[in-house]
């Protein structure tokens, strides 16, 4: 009876020593998370994979076993290219308005310097208050001097004016709303390519004038027009002062496009003696350039501003030549009527009626009308209108006082052509009559 019991006993304890001690079989599974742990600072096939497309990591040593080269590698491939393509890219060296100095290194190439295309001016009113005006006007206003593709040097108001040369016409462009400073020196160079193209070899002075045009008020957007409008407006008193104090035999062009279109025929306005609606006048003993011409591009004023008494009444007074650029298909001014109750429609799209240019009277003969719905469709921003040469061949005895509106072996693909009226605008023997608009056009 002994054996057994001793037997059960030895069994009873084999047991209990197998519950207390894991199997050999178990022991694995508990080495797995120290060799796993062991592994993760070990680079594995997989990491030098996603390391390799990174150029330093391709160029460079090799990254210790300790350490993944994820975080040198970005660094040096973000410095490497930007650099390169900051090299490669032309930069335009801006002064800011606010900017009182001038670059040393940056040299002032005068004006009509060879067959430059980047020799032009930009005057600035940003920084002018459009209710009242100084005695001098080159006192708020801002004066940068584009000399090549980078650099565009700021300079003082009389360096501007000693750089003007009698003998060859100043044109100013005047651009629309919805202009901010950085558009306007991104577009001016496009705008003066567009109009030294169209008459290569002649000289032209581009100035273009910038004004405070930039829109904050999307939501309300008729409200935000119409405030746009008015300080076009006022702002023209700094183009019409800055007008007279040229050369006195200069000979100038005013080039606007929708609300620069309205600061440019205020510009007029008070040059042919009359006064904005803030009571703003010109000063006495201002002398206005003795030949003046302007183009009008998709005008956003009311069709009949232009006639006698009303607000613009003075505008076709002192000018020799008008060019109405207008749009029949303007989308942007076929809404122009919304920003009032009741208001008119717009000049850059109908022009003018048969009425206006009855009371006009002999006024109306100076203006003569180009539909450029053909060529810039429902469209109406500024772009749209520097991209076509056939225009900017149609400016051409505007723009650079040619008399003859076809030059010697340059026949235009366009012709700017009277409206028929009971006045009749001067005829050219080239032209072939339009046909007659009705209000609804």
């Amino acid at each position: 009876m002994r054996i057994p019991i001793v037997a059960i006993a030895l069994a009873v304890h084999a047991m209990t020593v197998c519950a207390q001690d894991p199997p050999a079989s178990a022991a694995k599974p508990a080495e797995k998370p120290q060799a796993s742990l062991h592994r993760s600072w070990k680079p594995t096939g997989k990491w030098k994979l996603q390391a390799q497309p990174r150029p330093a990591a391709a160029k460079g040593e090799p990254a210790p076993a300790t350490k993944t080269a994820a975080a040198p590698a970005s660094t040096a491939s973000s410095d490497g290219p930007s650099s390169s393509v900051e090299s490669n890219t032309p930069k335009t060296v801006v002064v800011s308005p606010a900017t009182p100095t001038v670059p040393a290194a940056q040299a002032v190439i005068p004006v009509g310097h060879g067959d430059c295309d980047c020799d032009y001016w930009i005057v600035s009113s940003r920084g002018c208050d459009g209710a009242t005006v100084p005695a001098d006007a080159c006192s708020c206003l801002s004066f940068f001097h584009r000399t090549s593709e980078q650099n565009l040097v700021r300079e003082p108001g009389q360096a501007f004016l000693a750089s003007v040369r009698p003998d060859r016409p100043v044109c100013f462009v005047v651009h629309g709303s919805y202009n901010r400073w950085r558009d306007v020196v991104a577009e001016s160079r496009k705008i003066h390519h567009w109009l030294r193209c169209a008459n290569r070899g002649n000289p032209l002075q581009v100035v273009f004038f910038t004004w405070p045009s930039d829109g904050n008020m999307p939501i309300l957007l008729p409200v935000e027009i119409a405030i746009l409008g008015r300080r076009s407006g006022a702002h023209g008193v700094y183009l019409a002062k800055l007008a007279t104090q040229l050369p006195p035999t200069q000979q100038v062009c005013i080039v606007g496009h929708s609300h620069g279109a309205r600061a440019a025929v205020a510009a007029l306005h008070l040059l042919g003696g009359g006064a904005l609606e803030e009571g703003l006048v010109l000063p006495v003993g201002c002398t206005c350039p003795p030949r003046l011409r302007a183009v009008l591009i998709a005008a956003a004023i009311d069709y009949d501003w232009l006639n006698p008494g009303q607000r613009y009444g003075q505008a076709l007074v002192v000018p020799e030549r008008v060019l109405l650029m207008r749009n029949s298909r303007d989308s942007w001014l076929t809404m122009y009527p919304a920003r009032k109750w009741s208001g008119e429609r717009a000049l850059g799209k109908d022009g003018l009626g048969q009425d206006d240019r009855l009371a006009l009277g002999p006024l109306g003969a100076k203006v003569v009308e180009l539909n450029s719905a053909e060529f810039t469709t429902w469209h109406h921003s500024f772009s749209d209108f520097h991209q076509r040469p056939e225009l900017a061949t149609a400016m051409l005895p505007y723009v650079y006082f040619q008399e003859d509106p076809h030059p010697a072996g340059a026949a235009p693909a366009i012709t700017p052509v009277p409206t028929p009226v009971s006045v009749t605008p001067p005829a050219s023997p080239h032209a072939a009559p339009e046909e007659k608009r009705t209000a609804t056009e």
